[in-house]
């Protein structure tokens, strides 16, 4: 299945909320415990002790927290380099720092910061989840999954850890574990959409469509401008045999992220299957990433470059598919008909130009 790895969203309030200062750190946040759920309450105790103080870096970082569940991120950064200047480097200071470059799609400089705070004997079942993530989006599965056992053994519950211990499983292939870690994650939080879509994903890819069905549609209630579950249920269409459906989920899955390849491929196969060879291709090679070494993808990509004359385009395709599958008889068929059509005797210039001199 494919996975926008990029483009999925972490649920970081819930990972970061772990974050752990010093007692009298705690005990300077009057009335934030008994208003924990309200970011704007958080905010405004936050700025008035900040203003109060000035130089504790702890309020920076619970504010940088706050910010971020708020997703106020270049706020949330400024707050983060605020608190690691003013703490000297405390291990939950880099963490949160950390929390932030990843949510921003910066996880190369998130992690050595991540690093730094395990090195300082920052010891988090969310550190553990965090590095497990950037670890993840590395593919480097062994290491992502060293750390996530870790997060399992400081918190066996945590329903992250399961969830990324599915993501890593699902991507080396191991879809039967993936699908008991999704599950698991849901125990602990039966609301986790990410977990859902996930366990929906891999359900509809096992043609097992009455299980995948309730995730689905519990998901999609909760995240309802999730493009990869329009995705899914454009595959449930499709399973339901409801091609206008399907077409349908998959057009509103490309209108809310144009990288999901699976869409383009169904898509490509729908416009060439009416003779739209131009729209075909676009969407085509925008799946070529997922689908570029798979016969049926190939023949379409060839059959509309020749439809649309572009038989340099065609020839090389076909040939891509006897690389792949060299027992495809039709691709030794369409190369023979494109090089007849390559080289049809074309006007003799020198005639043209005779004629031409004539003229004058």
């Amino acid at each position: 299945m494919l996975r926008v790895h990029g483009l999925l969203l972490l649920v970081v309030s819930s990972l970061i909320c772990s974050c752990s200062f010093d007692k009298d750190a705690r005990e300077q946040m009057v009335d934030l415990q008994q208003v924990k759920d309200d970011p704007e309450a958080q905010l405004v105790n936050l700025n008035a002790a900040i203003e109060q103080t000035g130089s504790d870096g702890s309020l920076y970082a619970r504010r940088a927290v706050v910010l971020l569940r708020k997703g106020e991120l270049r706020q949330a950064l400024q707050d983060a380099n605020k608190a690691v200047k003013l703490t000297r480097d405390e291990p939950s200071s880099l963490f949160v720092k950390a929390q932030v470059l990843r949510t921003m799609g910066k996880p190369e400089e998130a992690l050595p910061l991540a690093l730094q705070a395990e090195r300082n004997s920052y010891q988090s079942s969310s550190l553990y989840v965090l590095l497990g993530d950037l670890y993840l989006q590395r593919r480097d599965y062994k290491q992502a999954l060293t750390y996530l056992n870790k997060a399992q053994e400081l918190s066996p519950d945590d329903e992250f850890a399961f969830y990324y211990k599915g993501r890593v499983l699902e991507t080396t292939g191991d879809s039967a574990r993936a699908m008991y870690n999704y599950r698991n994650a849901l125990e602990q939080a039966p609301s986790f959409v990410e977990a859902k879509r996930e366990l929906s994903g891999l359900l509809l890819a096992r043609n097992e469509i009455p299980a995948a069905k309730p995730y689905l549609a519990s998901a999609m209630q909760v995240a309802p401008a999730d493009a990869l579950l329009w995705y899914y249920k454009g595959l449930l269409y499709k399973a339901e045999q409801k091609p206008d459906s399907a077409l349908q989920a998959f057009n509103q899955a490309i209108s809310l992220n144009d990288t999901i390849q699976g869409a383009h491929y169904w898509l490509g196969l729908q416009q060439h299957s009416i003779g739209n060879n131009e729209a075909a291709i676009v969407h085509l090679q925008k799946a070529a990433p997922g689908y570029k070494r798979k016969p049926k993808y190939l023949s379409t990509l060839a059959s509309a470059y020749e439809r649309s004359g572009q038989y340099g385009m065609a020839m090389a395709t076909y040939q891509r598919i006897l690389e792949v599958e060299p027992t495809y008889t039709y691709a030794y068929q369409a190369i023979s008909r494109i090089k007849s059509k390559l080289v049809k005797p074309k006007p003799d210039s020198t005639v043209v130009q005779q004629v031409q001199i004539e003229e004058l």
